[in-house]
């Protein structure tokens, strides 16, 4: 979830709905994470944890609660430590990034996520009316 200055105001509110509803459609047996982002990145859980009761109310009071805190917009390093993780067998990595602009590094965070795409699939939702559609697009 970029948490950068931009997304302050409307656009953070739309962005904590979005995961909200993500939140509430990850199938049972699942494992996630939710990972904000600006200047620096900042986990929710130190790692992917199973989908249940007590995960779900931490990541939803999480979600009601998301700042505009974090700075700029570098979703370069966030998915370099995701890729970097082993994938769980059973457990396909999938990745999904709400934003509301363009990123630093745009082409390589493009190109990081072509790489991988053997082994993560990557969904981008672009905030408002600024959304980098080269980003969404090439992510996608």
């Amino acid at each position: 979830v970029d948490r950068s200055g931009s997304m302050g105001g409307a656009y953070i509110k739309a962005a904590g709905e979005a995961l909200l509803l993500f939140l509430r459609s990850i199938p049972p047996g699942c494992l996630f994470n939710v990972i904000g982002f600006g200047s620096r990145f900042i986990r929710l859980f130190d790692k992917s944890v199973p989908y249940d009761q007590t995960s779900l109310e931490k990541a939803t009071a999480h979600a009601s609660s998301l700042r505009a805190d974090l700075g700029g917009t570098e979703l370069l390093a966030p998915l370099k430590s995701i890729v970097s993780e082993p994938v769980q067998e059973g457990h396909p990595r999938q990745v999904f990034v709400l934003t509301d602009g363009s990123v630093d590094d745009t082409s390589r965070v493009i190109s990081l996520v072509k790489q991988n795409a053997a082994s993560m699939r990557c969904f981008a939702v672009g905030i408002g009316s600024g959304a980098s559609t080269s980003l969404v697009k090439g992510i996608a």
